[in-house]
């Protein structure tokens, strides 16, 4: 139980709201309100005892620490290994980028991704046995299934926690249980998606025997020019014009976002780079409301 939690306060508190968080837990758990909260009151009296003392404190933090570094590292192995078996084993997830037009990302679009994935051996079932196959004890980790590195017992990467190997796997698969395979699926972009957002498809990434197939995670990426940039529902884009251009108050043609022509009245004398507004040409976000572009007007 870790004491700062239980008093309320963070771990850099001082004695004065140490001392302050405990009269307010104490007055709250007191046995005397609710006989219940008698081995919760000791653990609140202990905690106050504990982290009021300079020098019990130093040492509580000291272990703290250490227990601490070591529970978040028991449970990143857990989750890298499958090792927690309370949750079903679930296949990876797959990773893909593809790359959208600004036109695409304001209106939305339907995209076919193709991928490669792990599927279940159609010939033994995800088993990786065949009819001649027979188990062996691992060499490497003697038939447990764990060996130690570090402070922890880890699968075995041989046998992958099993502690035997099959002999005359089965041919198809190698005794992997998976192939490879080349897949596909469509998947609607929605207007209005952000640059670098992911899109998540369900079920449809790695298989494994005995669980659940992973997802497929999408990064869609934005194609934009170093001209460009999209701060939420608002475009930013430079323009380069010429000096005489800039000086006499000309008209310049630009495309919109839906690929239109827009006609554009420079301000005259323009002698420094200046910013015009065009209100609701901007990109938009998933609500569908939209910003505005703003446009840069450099004179070279």
């Amino acid at each position: 139980m870790d004491f700062y939690k239980l008093l309320g306060v963070s771990p850099n508190a001082s004695k004065e709201e140490i001392k302050k968080a405990f009269r307010k837990k104490a007055k709250k758990y007191h046995p005397d309100l609710n006989p219940e909260n008698e081995e919760l009151f000791k653990k609140i009296i202990e905690a106050y005892e504990t982290l009021s003392d300079d020098i019990k404190r130093k040492e509580y933090d000291a272990r703290r620490k250490v227990g601490f570094f070591k529970t978040k590292f028991n449970e990143e192995i857990g989750d890298i290994f499958n090792l927690n078996r309370n949750q079903k084993l679930k296949g990876k997830d797959i990773k893909k980028e593809i790359f959208i037009t600004l036109k695409e990302g304001f209106e939305g679009v339907y995209k076919r991704i193709t991928f490669t994935k792990n599927k279940i051996c159609p010939r033994c079932g995800g088993s990786g046995k065949s009819e001649n196959s027979f188990f062996q004890k691992c060499n490497i980790c003697d038939g447990k299934g764990k060996i130690k590195k570090w402070v922890l017992n880890i699968p075995c990467v041989r046998c992958k926690g099993k502690g035997q190997i099959i002999v005359n796997p089965c041919e198809y698969c190698d005794g992997e249980g998976v192939i490879k395979v080349e897949a596909e699926t469509n998947i609607y972009i929605p207007a209005g998606i952000q640059d670098n957002q992911t899109i998540k498809v369900e079920g449809v990434g790695n298989e494994v025997y005995g669980g659940i197939s992973g997802d497929l995670l999408i990064k869609v990426k934005i194609n934009k020019s170093k001209d460009l940039k999209i701060k939420g529902r608002d475009i930013y884009r430079d323009i380069k014009i010429p000096k005489s251009k800039a000086k006499a108050g000309e008209f310049i043609v630009i495309k919109n976002i839906k690929n239109e022509k827009l006609t554009i009245r420079i301000p005259e004398d323009i002698k420094v780079e200046t910013v015009l507004k065009l209100k609701g040409e901007g990109y938009k976000d998933i609500k569908g409301e939209i910003g505005d572009l703003y446009l840069k007007i450099i004179p070279i």
